[in-house]
């Protein structure tokens, strides 16, 4: 067998996640590039570096998978990417041995938040979070104070795997962008991994912060997991799953 990196971008509003969901009569990410994977006769399991919600897109999420030892990166990427193609674009190809993980073997996950208080067209909507938003400088402290070794326990939805809710957050930053005479703020959080809906349970409680509904003390306790203060989830369709990086590999 042999071993490759898919690197994909895919507009999430299509899918009801990355990986299948009980009860949905969407297809989610994964079902389809089995699919397509499957008429080009490659019979693999799909590994993703991460496991996005419906309604959140993809830049560059990394999924493992293996095939015969006849293929080879570049006729895969040639007679795959049009099968994918509009919702799915496949962005690289790379043969990897058979030790990598696209999950286990990240070492970094980075993911963008992108809002707007003005209201987007109808062709941006599916892809910008319309929101209230408050202070900047606020909502710079809050990504701040998010950077570090902490315990994400009221910033998870319940019902996840994982058997611990402490995570490291490496970066957290905002900028802000002008296009067209509308103001976007772009939020960037880089981490080694994340729970479930932790991205848009932070910025829900960060917009809160912003407005004033909380204040920064009750944003700091509930990082600090004494308190809940707020739980509602900023929006599905800002939120985009950026990149994942790999220890010497460059997919």
């Amino acid at each position: 067998m042999k071993y490759f990196a898919l690197k994909i971008a895919y507009n999430g509003s299509r899918f009801s996640g990355f990986a299948p969901q009980k009860n949905e009569q969407i297809r989610s990410v994964s079902e389809t590039l089995q699919e397509k994977l499957r008429s080009l006769g490659i019979d693999s399991d799909i590994i993703g570096a991460g496991r996005t919600d419906k309604g959140v897109h993809a830049l560059g999420m990394v999924v493992g998978i293996s095939a015969l030892r006849c293929w080879e990166a570049e006729r895969l990427f040639a007679l795959l990417s049009p099968k994918l193609y509009p919702d799915i674009k496949l962005r690289a190809v790379r043969e990897v041995d058979a030790s990598f993980h696209a999950r286990f073997s990240v070492i970094s996950r980075r993911y963008y938040y992108v809002f707007s208080p003005d209201m987007p067209s109808p062709f941006l909507a599916p892809f910008v979070s319309w929101e209230r938003v408050g202070d900047v400088e606020t909502m710079q402290k809050c990504l701040q104070i998010c950077v570090g070794v902490h315990d994400f326990a009221l910033f998870c939805k319940s019902g996840g795997s994982a058997k611990s809710t402490t995570r490291e957050i490496y970066r957290a930053h905002l900028r802000v962008r002008n296009r067209g005479g509308k103001v976007y703020y772009v939020a960037m959080i880089e981490g080694n991994s994340f729970l479930r809906a932790q991205i848009r349970l932070l910025m829900g409680a960060i917009l809160a912060t912003s407005r004033g509904e909380i204040d920064l003390d009750d944003f700091k306790a509930q990082i600090l997991a004494q308190t809940r203060h707020y739980s509602q989830p900023a929006s599905p369709q800002g939120l985009y799953f950026a990149n994942a990086r790999y220890e010497g590999i460059r997919i």
